[in-house]
C-alpha cells in the first residue's frame, strides 16, 4: 500500500464520520426547531376565558387560527363535559358564528368535524370555517357567538 492510497482511505474515514455527525446534528436541530415552532409553545397566545359560557357548552374554546393559505379558519376546543360538548358539537344546523371585532365581517360557513364516537373531557378538537371573502385575517380579534352566549376579543393567529 502506498502513502497515497494510506491517505485516501484516512480521508474517507475520517469525511464518513463527519457526515454521520452532520446528519446527527441536522436531525436533532430539525427536532428541537419543530417542536419550538409550535403554535401551543408560544406563550404571549391566550384566549379569554367565561366561566357560564363554558359551563351552558361543555368546551373550552383554546384557539382560533387561520389555516388552509389563509382560506379557512380553525377553532380549537376542548372538551369539558361531554354530554354538554356533544349536543354543542352535533348542532350541525346551529354553529358557532365568527365576527371580526374590527370589521364587522362574518364568517358562519362551518363544516363541524364530527369524531365519531364519544366526546372525552381534556380531549382538543376543532370547527372549520370557510374564511369568505377574506373576512379574518391574523392579529385580528374575533367574535365567538353560539346560542348560549358570546367569547369576545379572540386573537387569530
Amino acid at each position: 500500500m502506498t502513502l497515497v492510497t494510506h491517505w485516501s482511505t484516512v480521508i474517507r474515514r475520517q469525511a464518513g464520520r463527519i457526515l454521520i455527525v452532520l446528519l446527527a446534528l441536522g436531525f436533532i436541530a430539525a427536532v428541537g426547531w419543530r417542536f419550538a415552532g409550535s403554535a401551543d409553545a408560544k406563550p404571549n397566545y391566550a384566549v379569554p376565558q367565561d366561566g357560564r359560557l363554558e359551563s351552558k357548552l361543555g368546551v373550552r374554546i383554546t384557539q382560533a387560527a387561520l389555516v388552509g393559505d389563509g382560506g379557512l379558519v380553525e377553532i380549537r376546543y376542548t372538551v369539558l363535559d361531554n354530554q354538554r360538548a356533544s349536543a354543542f358539537q352535533n348542532d350541525v344546523k346551529h354553529p358557532p358564528l365568527l365576527k371580526n371585532e374590527k370589521s364587522g365581517k362574518q364568517a358562519w360557513r362551518a363544516a363541524l368535524m364530527k369524531q365519531g364516537h364519544e366526546l372525552r373531557p381534556g380531549q382538543t378538537y376543532y370547527i372549520l370555517y370557510l374564511n369568505n371573502h377574506n373576512a379574518i385575517k391574523r392579529g385580528d380579534k374575533i367574535e365567538i357567538s353560539t346560542g348560549s352566549g358570546k367569547l369576545a376579543h379572540v386573537p387569530v393567529r
